[in-house]
């Protein structure tokens, strides 16, 4: 549908303080604080399934677990590439979240995807696994959807897609208002900004930086024969907005818009504005903003089979550790084994042994 035979007023639209959320929310999620988190969830999952598969091992159950070695070195992969693309992003580098040689995190996502596919077809049904004789499996469940919920806040609206034709990922619709409504915002948020020196780049030209982009109605490209050697006019203040600005990167080709009336959704071309070039951790500094980021995934997931749940930040000693909080700690290959410590006193060993524990938190059964 052309852009002209669509009223403005019809189409959805962020109001000012939605707009300053939009920004502020694809900043934090491409950030290098976001994903050195996420990279924690996923180190704490591969740390799960060493000790798995130690453990399967230990007890002679090698041939018999549903984690084996080859699925803890795929997922020592994963981890790699994870952690190659936070060293990366950390030095300014924004193409680890493209879908090509250089996307470290897309390519550290297949087998957490793998994973998480899996994880539920057991839970359904339609695979099996021998439990019994899968030490951790409550706890590998655990780690992999905290990861999981961790990288999902973050990807849907920052990694490239696979298709190129895909419409850009952040749409402005009732979705996308209620997660707003939910998410946690400082008191005073940043003002957008309006550059007085403005980059345009249209659907399917070449986004040139990585950046913050704002859908703008502008004059159609041309292409009237008798104006093929005259120079297209640049969109000339004050802009009319299309829709959600989005976090586009550079050297991709810059996507159509989901747009949203009352009666339909569609998909346009469109000119998007540049409002803020990302150029942070070029100077190798972490902006001093990124301190007060708060995330909403993941939530306290109960574990399975047990009078406990795990604490939402993951904390883990070893035998003989003074523990940094008290409470309900777990031991790591068996979690109906618990211990009650208080703050500082150390973490004992079992049947005589050095171990790993993992903290819990009480809850009603």
């Amino acid at each position: 549908m052309p852009m002209e035979s669509i009223s403005n007023n019809a189409i959805l639209l962020p109001t000012d303080v939605e707009r300053q959320q939009i920004f502020y929310f694809l900043q934090r999620l491409s950030s290098v604080t976001a994903w050195r988190r996420i990279f924690e969830y996923y180190k704490a999952w591969a740390d799960c399934t060493e000790n798995s598969v130690r453990e399967a091992d230990r007890q002679g159950w090698a041939d018999r677990t549903g984690i084996t070695e080859s699925d803890y070195v795929l997922i020592l992969k994963g981890l790699a590439h994870c952690e190659e693309g936070v060293v990366r992003l950390g030095k300014g580098d924004k193409r680890v979240f493209k879908f090509d040689a250089n996307g470290e995190f897309e390519m550290a996502s297949r087998t957490l995807s793998h994973w998480a596919s899996m994880k539920t077809r057991i839970e359904e049904g339609e695979n099996g696994i021998d439990e019994p004789h899968t030490p951790l499996w409550t706890e590998f469940k655990t780690t992999l959807t905290a990861l999981n919920h961790a990288w999902q806040e973050c990807s849907h609206q920052i990694l490239e897609p696979r298709y190129v034709d895909e419409p850009a990922l952040t749409m402005y619709n009732s979705w996308l208002q209620d997660k707003l409504k939910a998410m946690p915002f400082p008191s005073v948020l940043p003002t957008v900004p309006d550059p007085l020196d403005n980059t345009f780049v249209r659907t399917n030209e070449y986004t040139p930086f990585s950046g913050i982009w704002e859908p703008i109605e502008a004059v159609p490209k041309k292409t009237s024969l008798l104006r093929l050697f005259s120079d297209d006019p640049k969109p000339q203040p004050p802009f009319k907005i299309m829709g959600a600005m989005n976090y586009l990167l550079g050297g991709s080709r810059a996507p159509q818009i989901d747009i949203e009336t009352a009666e339909e959704s569609m998909s346009l071309d469109t000119t998007w504005r540049l409002l803020w070039r990302d150029d942070r951790y070029d100077d190798g500094r972490v902006p001093e903003q990124e301190q007060s980021y708060r995330f909403m995934q993941p939530k306290t997931e109960p574990a399975q089979n047990s009078s406990v749940a795990l604490a939402r930040e993951t904390m883990w000693g070893e035998s003989g550790s003074a523990v940094p909080s008290g409470g309900t700690w777990l031991l790591e290959f068996d979690l109906t084994t618990k211990i009650v410590l208080q703050k500082g006193q150390k973490l004992p060993l079992h049947q005589g042994r050095e171990v790993r524990w993992v903290l819990a938190e009480s809850r009603v059964a």
